[in-house]
């Protein structure tokens, strides 16, 4: 399947952040900044995350960022908490050949990722390591969608995401989880960045 080289965006708050803190938002319009055409859902329950999931495999787009509160076990909604097997369930049919980026709390883990990969043909999931706060993480994705479309406007390379991946959460000072499959469908972990001296501009 031919995919189109655009980010569709999946956002969910707790109702008193609504107003100041849709980071998701910030994102898509960063990404219209830079000529790309993004599509952003803003959802409060787990049927409305279902259907815009099903929006976005009908949309052929190849990127599906989450940003919503989460936890070790899965993630939240602004009304529904939903565990990682329903997270899974969820997701990873619409994941074939595209990849994954969460901006969520704790939930990018090797678990998470060997459910996706085991039940699709996703090429990566990627997420903070642990906590994060709104104005890292808005800045983390931002530069990291900016970086990465400067490089190639028509794809992202496995060396390419961890390279940019590494840089933007260098500027934050935080973790990143990026997970790829095996070729037996097992997920492997890349922390980035890799070291703490890695340098923001390549030589």
């Amino acid at each position: 399947m031919s995919t189109i080289p655009e980010v569709f965006i999946i956002e969910s708050l707790k109702f008193d952040e609504e107003n100041d803190y849709r980071e998701g938002e910030l994102i898509y319009r960063s990404l219209r900044m830079a000529g790309k055409e993004p599509r952003y859902c803003y959802i409060r329950t787990r049927e409305e995350l279902e259907h815009f999931v099903d929006v976005f495999e009908d949309s052929n787009y190849r990127y599906l960022h989450i940003s919503c509160h989460g936890f070790l076990r899965g993630i939240s909604t602004t009304l529904n908490d939903l565990p990682r097997k329903q997270f899974i369930e969820t997701v990873a049919p619409v994941l074939d050949s595209r990849r994954l980026f969460l901006s969520t709390c704790l939930a990018t883990t090797e678990k998470l990722a060997n459910g996706i990969f085991s039940t699709s043909s996703c090429n990566s999931v990627a997420g903070p390591a642990g906590t994060i706060y709104f104005d890292d993480s808005v800045i983390l994705w931002t530069s990291f969608y900016h970086l990465m479309f400067k490089e190639n406007s028509k794809g992202m390379s496995r060396t390419m995401i961890k390279r940019n991946l590494a840089k933007s959460a260098l500027l934050v000072n935080e973790n990143i989880h990026f997970f790829a499959p095996s070729r037996r469908r097992k997920a492997i972990l890349s922390k980035l960045p890799a070291k703490r001296n890695v340098g923001l501009v390549s030589s």
